[in-house]
């Protein structure tokens, strides 16, 4: 959603704006999954560079890493580097954590707002717990050949959908800055966001949503990529539907002028 105003000044985490999301980063088993921010009593630390990388490792990405170490067997890890897609994969995460922390990204996901969240709460839990029983289940299927696709070229075309899902997320996430949020909800001081990324589409993040798990799923040469695909098209045209319901009662005119002018995913296309 594109509620809020996207500035950099962290001050007052309550604001949301821009795209409500479901995560911060994984994306339904995703590369980023969302950090949590410390806040000072008056207002948000300033943290290096070198800091916010560390935190995204060892926080958060290290830890699926680790799932995905644990699926394959951690007697059997040397196998998991045979395949370039997967090295790749592993790349594009680090890539990913870093590109997030030297952009000073806000992945926050838990901002709230005015609206009842129990459902969605429910609804995030139950993709998180898929997202870590996915990372878990992908490289165990891959190496002992379960569900697997007979092409490697899958696998290729599976990373090439993951660092599209990657840039276009974290473009997201830096335009919506303090804004960003995983719920669908309306907070004070909301600004419609129409600058970087969504001056060509209205919900980039659904878009990363689509592309990440699915194309996981094909670096592992899982025949899972499509059902995943189809869970999430369901998820997205969902959020699609109530968000912009609470957007043009929001905002009225400015957003169905918003709406007209520019597409849901796919600039020009839908």
């Amino acid at each position: 959603m594109r509620l809020g105003s996207s500035t950099r000044v962290v001050r007052q985490p309550s604001g949301m704006g821009g795209k409500l999301i479901f995560c911060g980063g994984c994306s339904s088993c995703g590369i980023l999954i969302s950090t949590y921010h410390m806040y000072s009593a008056d207002g948000a630390s300033e943290r290096s560079p070198m800091f916010r990388i560390t935190r995204l490792v060892a926080g958060q990405m290290l830890p699926c890493l680790l799932l995905m170490a644990w699926g394959w067997g951690f007697g059997q890890l040397p196998a998991f580097f045979s395949s370039r897609a997967r090295v790749g994969l592993l790349i594009l995460a680090v890539i990913g954590a870093i590109a997030a922390a030297i952009l000073h990204l806000e992945l926050h996901p838990l901002r709230r707002g005015n609206a009842s969240l129990a459902k969605q709460r429910v609804e995030l839990a139950v993709l998180w717990v898929l997202s870590l029983a996915l990372l878990w289940f992908l490289p165990f299927a891959d190496r002992r050949g379960v569900l697997t696709l007979s092409s490697d070229a899958w696998r290729y075309a599976g990373l090439l959908f993951c660092s599209i899902g990657v840039a276009v997320r974290l473009l997201a996430i830096r335009a919506l800055g303090v804004q960003f949020s995983a719920y669908v909800t309306l907070q004070s001081n909301h600004r419609l966001i129409r600058e970087g990324i969504y001056r060509y589409v209205r919900h980039p993040l659904y878009l990363s949503l689509l592309l990440i798990p699915a194309g996981i799923a094909l670096v592992f040469s899982s025949s899972l990529a499509l059902p995943i695909f189809i869970v999430s098209v369901v998820f997205v045209v969902d959020r699609i539907r109530r968000e912009d319901h609470l957007l043009a009662a929001h905002f009225g005119d400015e957003f169905e002028d918003y709406r007209r002018q520019t597409p849901n995913l796919l600039p020009i296309i839908f």
